[in-house]
């Protein structure tokens, strides 16, 4: 179609104005697309923390574990291993995953990414999701700053577990991994040197 001009030049203007109109709804669009699409990710991701408490508590009925660790479901051929949904073919955290066992409570932690769902009670209606950095030995200061305990097992200068790890799970890796029953840090004191730091995270909460 040729756009017929007037003096003042009209048909540019109006074809313009068409343009720009149209970049800005295309925009708006995209936006409500992308946006719609995260909080999809989001409830999906709900859901694998909602099937990981679940398939804990099964476990537990078996083990009594006060922490069920979802490597520990995934050995168990309970789950198979949860794909992250936010960032590609990448793998949700086997060993921050976990379900903590208090009394009569249940909370979950799945772990994907840089995406966290932390100490949710596994019967709640919706889980809160944060998004979290990496644990460093840094300090962090400021607010919404989580600190975590953290031990290696030390051997001729060589940490033998190839990275450091909270009090529950690094006894739990030691047994599997060394022989033996260890039942605390005490029994592994007798046999290993065990070094203990402190890791620094932010997170902050976003849905």
């Amino acid at each position: 179609m040729k756009v017929r001009f007037n003096e003042n030049g009209r048909g540019t203007y109006e074809f313009l104005t068409v343009a720009v109109t149209c970049l800005i709804c295309s925009a708006i669009l995209l936006f409500i697309v992308i946006n719609n699409n995260q909080k999809e990710k989001y409830e999906v991701f709900r859901y694998n923390a909602k099937t990981v408490g679940v398939n804990a508590i099964n476990y537990n009925n078996r083990t009594s574990d006060n922490v069920v660790y979802l490597y520990e479901l995934i050995n168990s051929n309970l789950v198979t291993r949860i794909k992250n949904n936010f960032s590609g073919d990448e793998f949700c955290d086997v060993y921050e995953s976990k379900v903590v066992f208090n009394n009569n409570t249940k909370q979950v932690t799945l772990r994907c990414g840089y995406y966290l769902i932390y100490n949710q009670d596994v019967t709640a209606d919706k889980f809160d999701i944060y998004k979290v950095s990496d644990w460093s030995f840094d300090t962090i200061n400021g607010d919404n700053v989580d600190t975590m305990k953290v031990y290696g097992l030390i051997k001729n200068g060589n940490n033998l577990l190839d990275g450091y790890y909270e009090k529950e799970l690094f006894i739990k890796l030691v047994a599997e991994n060394y022989g033996g029953k260890y039942d605390s840090l005490k029994d592994i004191k007798k046999n290993y040197k065990v070094e203990e730091k402190t890791a620094y995270r932010k997170r902050t909460l976003v849905s």
